[in-house]
């Protein structure tokens, strides 16, 4: 903390800071601000303090190798906070073909083993020429004890793994091979007593994969992910043998105890694509089992199983691009569940663009889902079968010279959730449509510029909605008005201000309301590193519900000075 306040005065008699060696500096960099306010609110309590103000500043320290070191302070009457990296630091230089990794790290070998899970410890990574190999050693999990001061702290036993990478290839045509091991320590922290919402058990997990991504031929790519999973959910449970192991059993066994609470689970992802200056296709494939996971990761979307195609076209020297995609998906894969639920995703998207003037875009998504029955039948008021329809346009017109831009946007939005169970779709069906029209004015010279947009909401609601209160029910909802806005520089471009004034009106059940949000700000550059500011805000809702109107202004002074 007295590093980072002598830093912080030290810029502030504007002397940059620099420690620099023959082969790579040592830079630092930062600013300062200070700030006071006024907050008034009438029609609901207030959402800030009366006279705010505070002081706030960063630091960042740069040094040789890519490494960041940031600081941050703020200190007012809205409370106070700092700010330092060294709860968890981490580096990893790099030298050529090697990269080494030591402190807080998350390295990923492949999507199913080590997979962006932060640990503690060091590694290596070293890819001369051809050969591909890694190793990374450190804890996964800190112990975290429960106690009577703390009821809703979630306990975890202490876990150490490492993860090993061999493989060939080069960047975006390898095969490799990973295996991850990870395991609790069950002295860690003390038996943790089983709740209703949760059991805490030590476990343990061998996961051995493989990950490519290959170039068969010209334009044909295929890219292949696959592991399999034993994972230990309590190290108490007995010990399972067996007899006439297999020779790659016995060799696992020698990293792994299987025991009654172990499962062996798998995961495959595949997928093959040819493209080329016009068309493009993809087809891809995903399988996870139910209840895979692995140590390296976090989170992994079990039990389902997926196809997709995703076709590309591109026309007219790229003025018409067309990307499309179709997938299907499933779950209950080991019939287990009640039902099964399928899932159908379809999505378009086009960009036309016949001159540098004008263009649009279209998109174009359709999700479906419903539900087979399982190990039980379906009940007919509970079955879930719905289908959301969404589609944009945007539609775009440049009008530019050296001196002046002008460009008027359209953008349409339209959505639909339809429910096929007619016994639940007056509680859920409803549509929504959304249109901005939009311009912009930019002058490049003098810096002033200026926008206008027209916005218009309208939401139908599901009819067997019910509002409060209300003595008729009204089941469109919309929002209306227009936004203007504006920047301007003056003095050499030493002052900029900007304002923005917008007017929503809304109407639901027969009541009208207006909602009225307005700013100015500006900003004086005193010197090459030191600003003043100056921001004003005033919110004005009345939703035409007396308990609903308020009104709010808030405006700040500050003054700023970077290093």
């Amino acid at each position: 903390m007295r590093l980072f306040l002598f830093l912080l005065g030290f810029s502030c008699v504007g002397f940059p800071i620099l420690a620099q060696t023959k082969s790579s500096p040592v830079k630092v960099s930062g600013g300062l601000n200070a700030y006071a306010g006024l907050y008034t609110a009438s029609g609901l309590a207030a959402r800030n303090q009366t006279s705010p103000f505070g002081l706030s500043g960063s630091v960042t320290v740069n040094l040789p190798g890519g490494i960041s070191l940031p600081f941050s302070a703020v200190l007012g009457n809205q409370g106070s906070s700092f700010r330092q990296p060294f709860n968890q630091f981490g580096v990893s230089p790099t030298y050529k073909w090697a990269t080494v990794h030591a402190g807080y790290r998350n390295v990923t070998f492949s999507p199913f083993t080590l997979a962006g899970h932060t640990f503690l410890g060091g590694g290596v990574e070293l890819n001369p020429g051809k050969l591909r190999v890694g190793a990374v050693y450190g804890r996964l999990n800190k112990a975290i004890a429960s106690n009577l001061a703390e009821p809703d702290i979630i306990p975890s036993y202490s876990r150490t793994g490492y993860a090993v990478k061999v493989g060939y290839g080069k960047p975006g045509n390898y095969v490799d091979l990973v295996m991850l091991r990870a395991k609790d320590d069950s002295l860690s922290i003390g038996p943790v007593a089983p709740t209703a919402e949760r059991t805490v058990n030590p476990a343990e997990n061998l996961v051995v994969g493989a990950t490519s991504r290959l170039l068969i031929v010209k334009h044909i790519t295929v890219e292949f992910d696959a592991a399999v999973s034993a994972y230990t959910r309590d190290l108490r449970s007995s010990v399972v043998s067996g007899e006439g192991k297999s020779p790659v059993v016995r060799f696992f066994g020698r990293f792994f105890t299987p025991r009654l609470s172990t499962q062996l689970t798998q995961a495959t992802q595949a997928a093959i694509g040819y493209r080329n200056k016009i068309v493009g296709l993809k087809l891809q494939y995903k399988r996870i089992d139910p209840n895979f996971q692995t140590m390296g990761a976090y989170y992994f979307q079990s039990d389902i199983e997926s196809y997709a195609i995703a076709p590309t076209l591109t026309m007219l020297g790229g003025k018409l691009n067309l990307v499309g995609s179709y997938g299907v998906q499933y779950d209950n894969l080991g019939q287990n569940k009640n039902a099964r639920t399928g899932r159908t995703i379809g999505s378009l998207t086009a960009s036309v663009n016949p001159s540098a003037k004008w263009g649009f875009d279209l998109q174009l998504s359709n999700y479906g889902i419903s539900q087979q029955a399982g190990v039980r039948p379906l009940i007919d008021t509970l079955r879930l079968a719905q289908n959301n329809l969404s589609a944009t346009v945007n539609t775009r017109y440049t009008i530019q010279t050296n001196e002046v831009a002008h460009i008027i946007t359209l953008t349409t939005t339209y959505q639909k959730l339809s429910d096929l169970n007619t016994n639940t779709a007056a509680f859920t069906e409803n549509t929504n449509t959304n249109l901005n029209l939009g311009y912009f004015y930019q002058q490049t010279v003098t810096g002033w510029g200026l926008n206008a947009m027209l916005s218009y909401t309208e939401t139908g609601l599901p009819a067997a909605v019910v509002i409060p209160g209300a003595d008729s029910i009204s089941r469109t909802v919309r929002f209306f008005g227009p936004t203007l806005g504006g920047t301007q520089a003056f003095l050499n471009k030493k002052l900029t201000t900007s304002f923005n004034v917008s007017y929503l009106v809304n109407q639901q059940n027969g009541v009208t309301g207006t909602i009225i949000n307005a700013s100015v700000n500006g900003g004086y550059q005193v010197a090459k590193r030191q600003t003043v500011s100056l921001n004003l805000g005033y919110l004005n809702s009345n939703t035409g519900l007396a308990e609903q109107r308020f009104n709010e202004l808030r405006g700040n002074l500050g003054y700023g000075i970077t290093f």
